[in-house]
């Protein structure tokens, strides 16, 4: 049992990094960036170089941090900048556009082989718990995400840049009236969003392998799990990425692989039923 359990937190933690820069994206900006997976995935191939070239943990964890923070600033580039203004709908196609130049480009690169990747600290550990034998790499990815959330919300509570941010997403135009610069911290709402993704990469490619259409697998659950947390919400947002884990695995020993998805958008529609808001409500979520 243990062993099920942290093996759907593990799944969920990456559910939950890749929903939390979702989040903060769409407060940035207003719009659903369907290109996050993308940059997942393109950290994910800065990490297996990284370590390929003989980079330590530290290298290859700044390769990973480094890439995807490059591509969040990209995805500001053209909703920030190039697409300003312009319609929701416009802005959808661009991240969408840029969803297709990114998997082509790693199709050409690397190919749709699979790459092998190490995995980051605790390769091929496990750890005697609760009577079990667990993984030790799915702690390590229970637990950096569970910190990696919780210094986001702290930083954004608490420090006062934290707080510009917060306040430039919400409300851009009373934000520059109180003397916030709205672009630039808007800039950093992406670029700590490509952070997440480049978290994300970095823990899934040893489990999965890297590959072009990586990013394209995770995204639609990571959504569903942005959209059980209320989607606008950090802490939703983890816990909406830990629970979609949790019920996928034991939907898949109980029940079957071929049954997870439909038990997955079968357990959002009750959710929303029960909360249209999402498992931490409005009010709630404008305080995270």
């Amino acid at each position: 049992m243990a062993e099920l359990v942290f093996g759907g937190l593990a799944i969920g933690a990456v559910y939950a990094l890749v929903a939390i820069g979702i989040v903060l994206s769409y407060r940035a900006a207003g719009v659903v960036n369907f290109a996050h997976g993308e940059l997942m995935m393109v950290a994910a191939y800065a990490y297996v170089l990284a370590h390929d070239l003989g980079g330590g943990p530290a290298w290859q964890l700044a390769a990973a941090l480094g890439a995807g923070a490059l591509g969040g600033l990209l995805c500001w580039v053209l909703t920030g900048l190039v697409l300003r203004g312009a319609a929701e709908i416009t802005l959808v196609i661009g991240t969408l556009g840029l969803l297709i130049l990114l998997q082509s480009g790693a199709r050409h690169l690397f190919t749709d082989t699979p790459m092998p990747a190490q995995a980051w600290l605790f390769a091929d550990r496990d750890l005697a718990l609760f009577g079990a034998s667990v993984p030790a790499n799915a702690l390590l990815v229970v637990g950096i995400t569970v910190v990696a959330a919780g210094l986001l919300m702290y930083w954004q509570r608490v420090t006062v840049f934290g707080q510009a941010v917060l306040a430039a997403a919400e409300d851009p135009w009373r934000a520059a009236l109180s003397g916030i610069h709205v672009q630039s911290t808007l800039a950093i709402s992406w670029l700590v969003s490509g952070v997440f993704a480049g978290l994300a990469g970095m823990l899934l490619g040893p489990v999965v392998g890297v590959f072009p259409t990586m990013g394209a697998d995770i995204i639609f659950p990571a959504f569903i799990a942005a959209i059980l947390g209320g989607f606008g919400s950090v802490a939703g947002a983890l816990a909406g990425g830990l629970l979609l884990g949790l019920l996928q695995t034991f939907t898949v020993v109980e029940i079957g692989g071929a049954w997870k998805e439909v038990v997955m958008f079968a357990f959002l529609f009750l959710v929303l039923i029960w909360r249209p808001t999402g498992l931490v409500r409005l009010a709630a979520a404008r305080k995270v």
